[in-house]
């Protein structure tokens, strides 16, 4: 998903914050479409209470995503807009969290603890989404990973086929790119 539209029709279609008015989420949606890098694509996103400390204090309503990069959240202002990252490899943890009719999406990151309040019917397949996407966008980079070790040792073997590395040096690099 990379437009607004496709960010509201997915919260319908998978019934995050699927009760929302549709210009006032594609308000909210619209903040995290500005903010989207060119190779960056959104997989997982919803409506949620931002930052809840209290029964009465809170952030208001932002938009949040999951990008292949990055966690995403945004909010349009009067002036302006809101927005804020947690980077993929900082997220810690994800948990629910039980209260009274609410349920209490908490993220835990190197940047801080978020609590965001949805609904006791989307919460769990919210939280659910969300662990699944980041299990597979994880596994992807850590195949791209592989894959390039497995190209830098095929590169290193044809210096060694072509007598520019001899078989201590090509030894030394393996060990080196495979730690």
């Amino acid at each position: 998903m990379k437009t607004a539209e496709e960010m509201y029709q997915f919260c319908q279609d998978t019934e995050f914050f699927s009760g929302s008015d549709q210009q006032w989420g594609m308000r909210l949606f619209t903040v995290l479409e500005k903010h989207l890098v060119s190779d960056e694509e959104i997989l997982v996103c919803f409506i949620g209470l931002h930052n809840r400390t209290s029964a009465t204090k809170n952030d208001g309503f932002y938009a949040y995503a999951l990008t292949n990069q990055r966690f995403i959240m945004g909010q349009k202002k009067m002036i302006g807009d809101d927005f804020k990252v947690i980077p993929l490899a900082n997220m810690q943890d994800l948990r629910l969290i039980k209260e009274t009719s609410l349920d209490l999406l908490e993220i835990t990151s190197l940047e801080g603890t978020l609590k965001i309040v949805l609904t006791e019917e989307e919460a769990p397949k919210v939280l659910a989404k969300l662990k699944e996407t980041i299990q597979l966008v994880t596994k992807e980079k850590k195949t791209e990973n592989q894959l390039s070790k497995a190209e830098q040792l095929l590169k290193m073997k044809e210096l060694l086929d072509q007598g520019i590395l001899n078989e201590s040096e090509f030894a030394k690099i393996k060990d080196d790119i495979l730690k």
